[in-house]
C-alpha cells in the first residue's frame, strides 16, 4: 500500500493537462531502469570506498612452549602475547581514494548521458506525435472532401451525367483516403505509446512548451566538447592514471607494528616488532608498462573519435540546413497550391471546370502539405541522430 500511494502521488501532477518538457523529463528519469541502477551504483561506490579505506583489524598472536633448562630453576613454561596493527602506505591510500572519486565521477557523467538520451527520445517522439497528428488532420480533410465528391458523383451517375468508370474512380479515391487516415492515426498512437512508456503514464502525454523548430548550428563546437563519447574516453584516461598511481605506490602496501610481552621462567620482557614487506621485482614495472600502453591507445582513440565526430556532425548539420531550405520552399509551394485550389473552386462553382479537374487541384493542395510534413519528418529524424551523437537535445 505504501508503494502504491507513492506511485499515485507521482502520477497526480501529470494527469489531465500538459506539462513542461523539463518536468516530463524529470518524471522519465525517476522511472528509467538504467538511471535507477546508476543511482544505486553511486551509493555502492561510497560503501565500497568506506570498506577499502577502513583500517585493518588488529590481530593478537599468542604462543607458549615448555622450557627445560640445565638448572631446574630455569625450567618451566614460556608465555608470549603480541598485538599487531597494520598501517597502510599513505601514498597508496591517497591513490585509492582518488580511484573511488574517479569511479563516482564516471558514474555521475554516465547518469548525465542517460538523462540526455531520455530527453532526446522524448523530444523525438513528441515532435513525431505532433507531426502525425497534423498528417492525420490533413488526411481527414482529404477523406471528407473525397467523400463529398463521391456523393456528388453518385447523384450525377444516377442522373446519367457521370459514367460508371468515373464513379468507381471516385469510390477508389475515397477508399484510399480511408487507409491513409487509418495509417496516420496508428503512427500517432505509436508515438504516443512510446511517450507513455517512457514516463510510465496511462493518460495522454502533452508537452506544452515544445514545438518543431529549426536548430542553430552556430554553437556546434561548444556542444561537441561535451559529448558522452569523448567524456567517456577522458574518464578512462583518468582511471588509468589512477591505476598507474596505485601500482606505483603498492610496492609497500602496509607496515605492520607489533607490541607484546613475553613471560619466561626467569624473566619477563616487553617486545616490539616491525614488519616491512620487500617487493623488489619487475612485477610492478611490467604492470605500469601495460597500463601506459593502454593509456596511449585510448589517447589516440580519443583524438580519432573527436575528428570523426566533428566530420559526422558537421555533415549532418549541413544536411539539416539543406532540408530547412527545402521545407521553406515547400511551404511557399503550399501557398501557390492553395491559391490554385481557390481559383479552381470558383471555376467549379461557376461551371467552367470539370469535377475531376477540380478534384485534382484539391488533391494537389493536400499532397503539397503532406510533402512538407514528410520533409519535416526527415528533419526530425536527422536532428535526433545529431542529438544522439552529441548526447543532449539541441
Amino acid at each position: 500500500m505504501k508503494y502504491g500511494w507513492g506511485y499515485i502521488s507521482i502520477l497526480i501532477p501529470f494527469l489531465g493537462y500538459g506539462v513542461s518538457f523539463n518536468d516530463l523529463s524529470e518524471r522519465a528519469y525517476s522511472v528509467s531502469e538504467k538511471m535507477i541502477q546508476s543511482n544505486g551504483r553511486i551509493n555502492t561506490i561510497s560503501f565500497e570506498k568506506a570498506s577499502i579505506m577502513a583500517s585493518e583489524p588488529m590481530s593478537i598472536e599468542t604462543s607458549s612452549r615448555r622450557i627445560k633448562g640445565d638448572d631446574p630453576i630455569n625450567s618451566g613454561t614460556e608465555y608470549a602475547v603480541m598485538v599487531d596493527y597494520s598501517l597502510k602506505n599513505p601514498s597508496l591510500r591517497s591513490a585509492q581514494e582518488h580511484e573511488f572519486e574517479l569511479l563516482k565521477k564516471g558514474t555521475k557523467e554516465e547518469i548525465a548521458a542517460q538523462k540526455g538520451h531520455i530527453q532526446i527520445g522524448l523530444k523525438r517522439d513528441w515532435l513525431q506525435y505532433g507531426l502525425e497528428q497534423e498528417r492525420s488532420s490533413i488526411l481527414v480533410q482529404k477523406r471528407d472532401f473525397s467523400y463529398k465528391a463521391y456523393l456528388a458523383g453518385e447523384k450525377k451517375f444516377k442522373a446519367g451525367r457521370l459514367s460508371q468508370i468515373e464513379l468507381l474512380r471516385l469510390d477508389s479515391e475515397y477508399r484510399a483516403t480511408l487507409q491513409e487516415v487509418s495509417s496516420a492515426l496508428m503512427e500517432a498512437e505509436h508515438a504516443q505509446f512510446r511517450l507513455r512508456e517512457t514516463v510510465m503514464m496511462k493518460d495522454e502525454v502533452i508537452i506544452d512548451d515544445m514545438e518543431f523548430r529549426f536548430i542553430e548550428s552556430s554553437a556546434l563546437e561548444d556542444r561537441l566538447k561535451e559529448t558522452p563519447l569523448l567524456k567517456s574516453l577522458d574518464n578512462r584516461i583518468e582511471a588509468l592514471d589512477g591505476a598507474i598511481a596505485i601500482v606505483r605506490h603498492s610496492t609497500v602496501e602496509s607496515v605492520s607494528i607489533g607490541v607484546g610481552i613475553t613471560q619466561e621462567p626467569t624473566q619477563n620482557s616487553v617486545d616490539f616488532r616491525l614488519t616491512i614487506p620487500l617487493a623488489f621485482s619487475s612485477k610492478n614495472e611490467n604492470k605500469i608498462a601495460a597500463l601506459m600502453s593502454e593509456r596511449s591507445a585510448i589517447v589516440h582513440l580519443r583524438e580519432v573519435s573527436k575528428q570523426k565526430l566533428q566530420l559526422s556532425v558537421a555533415g549532418l548539420v549541413e544536411h539539416l540546413g539543406e532540408r530547412e531550405e527545402r521545407i521553406n520552399v515547400l511551404r511557399e509551394n503550399e501557398k501557390h497550391y492553395e491559391t490554385l485550389f481557390a481559383m479552381a473552386q470558383k471555376g467549379y462553382d461557376g461551371g467552367v471546370m470539370g469535377q475531376f479537374e477540380y478534384l485534382a487541384s484539391k488533391n494537389a493542395y493536400y499532397d503539397a502539405r503532406l510533402r512538407t510534413l514528410e520533409l519535416k519528418q526527415s528533419y526530425i529524424q536527422e536532428m535526433a541522430e545529431i542529438e544522439e551523437k552529441i548526447g543532449r537535445v539541441w
